[in-house]
């Protein structure tokens, strides 16, 4: 069964050019051979400093195995990476709600949306059954909708939401009296009301292809 990992670098200032050429000299050994099946980066359009990357691999062991073979450091890259610092970086393991998915990601798509959330558990189940319907409801709008849970703390998720472009995003942004994001990501209420969740933070973004110059 596969698996993914998200992860979120935050580049130190004036670092930024260095590592994506990093990232780019790198992109040649995440084959499928070693068990990748998909590998897609975003970079924050207001901030490009904050770069996401979505991995799919064949399973928990073929990422173990890749991390150890390319780091020769540590099977578990989440640790590793405390030794590349000093830039923060963040990762988790998860598992995709295929319930939750809308279309496919696609290079046209050139508009993300990038949720992380944290559900409160006192409210897990009322979220997670608004979640369903809202999803739903909505899903005729929606170009790519991806949403994965920390196989580790089912409670932090990441969505990952598509469109062509800006403008595509902003004919559908109102969902009524809420923005497209708090309708589907958030368990809002209403309008003036708490969320379902214990945290949640987004970034706007698009797609980063990396190449070797």
């Amino acid at each position: 069964m596969s698996m993914f990992t998200i992860c979120a670098a935050f580049v130190a200032e004036g670092g930024l050019d260095e590592t994506l050429a990093t990232l780019a000299a790198s992109e040649k050994n995440f084959t499928r051979e070693i068990g990748v099946l998909f590998r897609r980066f975003f970079q924050c359009t207001t901030q490009p400093h904050v770069i996401w990357a979505i991995t799919e691999w064949e399973s928990e062991k073929h990422h173990n195995d890749a991390a150890q073979s390319l780091m020769n450091e540590r099977r578990d890259d989440r640790i590793a990476s405390i030794l590349f610092g000093p830039d923060p970086y963040f990762e988790i393991f998860c598992n995709e709600r295929k319930d939750l998915r809308v279309g496919e990601f696609s290079d046209g798509l050139s508009f993300i949306v990038v949720a992380h959330g944290l559900i409160n558990a006192k409210s897990r189940e009322g979220f997670l059954k608004l979640r369903r319907e809202r999803t739903a409801e909505v899903a005729e709008k929606l170009s790519w909708l991806s949403t994965y849970h920390n196989i580790h703390g089912p409670d932090e998720f990441v969505a990952l939401l598509g469109f062509a472009d800006e403008e595509s995003f902003n004919q559908v942004r109102r969902v009524g009296d809420f923005l497209l994001e708090e309708y589907l990501f958030t368990g809002l209420r209403h309008p003036k009301g708490m969320s379902y969740l214990a945290g949640y933070n987004q970034f706007i973004c698009g797609p980063l292809s990396l190449t070797v110059s």
